[in-house]
């Protein structure tokens, strides 16, 4: 489910019955939603990755890098993995995102920081 918020956030919270992992053509097609969703003004983002199992590749990385811009300004992620936690320290790293990209174990710490910043 993507909606835009009446605080101007931009959330992402996939169905885990029927997602449990992001690829190249699943970032293509979150990104045009975003960019329609937003009408091409990046804004605050949130996703909820509390149950996403699989492990984002540097493709697909190197794509998220190229594109958060487009619909985010920052960006809040919440998961309660050590491995996305490790995945996403990386990206930072290697990436050096345009967009700053936090991880929080709650909702509510990441919309805090969001509408903060």
């Amino acid at each position: 489910m993507v909606e835009l918020r009446s605080d101007n956030i931009l959330t992402f919270r996939p169905d885990i019955s029927r997602f449990n992992k992001y690829n190249i053509q699943i970032l293509k097609e979150l990104l045009e939603v975003f960019i329609e969703i937003t009408s091409g003004v990046p804004r605050p983002y949130l996703c909820d990755n509390r149950y996403i199992t699989g492990i984002v590749n540097k493709e697909e990385q190197a794509f998220m890098n190229e594109h958060f811009s487009e619909f985010a300004i920052r960006a809040a992620m919440i998961t309660k993995s050590p491995v996305v936690n490790v995945i996403v320290n990386s990206y930072n790293t290697v990436f050096k995102p345009k967009v700053m990209l936090k991880l929080f174990g709650s909702e509510d710490k990441a919309v805090d920081w969001l509408l903060r910043n």
